[in-house]
């Protein structure tokens, strides 16, 4: 007889900032009382505080290879927008670990229309541009704009929300975004206030992830 247990997803954050694990946690307990799966989190001590430079992400890759190597769980979800070390991951053999960039892309894909990007800088548009690329979505963007802040800024709501309000606003009236995704891990504290100021549905992509990873444990034989 065979004895059903829940799989177990582990979110990775990939920088060393304890305050934007729990910030994830925190913004997913809600909603992912709804899955049938035992969920951790955790960041990686050795890697940098934000992710944020090209520098950052290169070593992000290489840490979270290795530290997903080191573990055991049936999904994984990368908690950085860049998705770092995801492709190495899966070329490895790993059919299970989901970036939370592509899961919010493929996420809003299927909303209808097209969707908007809030990134934290210039250089995160340009390396997204990459990625919408490689997850074929580059038709379904309508706009990806520069918040112009670090990660850890965002955690901060009366220094981050003006801007955020004023980029979601713009994505939304002259971009023609049907929804918006929130492009930085720690940006899931927004999504709600942000939601109700421009009347459409703001994706939090750290929940992406975990609903993509959650979805695919269920096809797995646990």
């Amino acid at each position: 007889m065979n004895v059903y247990r829940k799989p177990k997803i582990l979110v990775i954050n990939p920088n060393s900032s304890c305050s934007v694990t729990e910030g994830i946690k925190k913004e997913l307990l809600e909603p992912s009382k709804i899955l049938n799966a035992d969920l951790s989190y955790t960041e990686i001590s050795d890697a940098p505080e934000a992710i944020e430079t090209t520098e950052d992400v290169i070593i992000a890759e290489k840490l979270t290879k290795n530290f997903v190597a080191r573990l055991k769980a049936d999904a994984y979800v990368i908690a950085c927008f860049c998705d770092p070390g995801v492709r190495e991951l899966r070329d490895e053999g790993y059919q299970t670990v989901f970036g939370i960039g592509e899961s919010a892309m493929h996420f809003a894909a299927n909303m209808g229309g097209k969707f908007g990007i809030l990134s934290i800088s210039e250089l995160s548009v340009k390396r997204h541009e990459k990625q919408i690329a490689r997850a074929g979505l580059t038709s379904m963007l309508s706009g990806d704009l520069p918040l112009d802040m670090g990660v850890l800024e965002l955690e901060n709501k009366k220094l981050a929300r003006p801007r955020i309000e004023k980029m979601g606003k713009k994505l939304v009236d002259d971009y023609g975004a049907k929804s918006i995704i929130l492009g930085c891990a720690g940006m899931g504290l927004h999504r709600e206030w942000l939601q109700n100021i421009t009347g459409v549905p703001v994706i939090d992509p750290c929940w992406a992830g975990v609903a993509m990873a959650a979805a695919a444990t269920g096809l797995l034989k646990i």
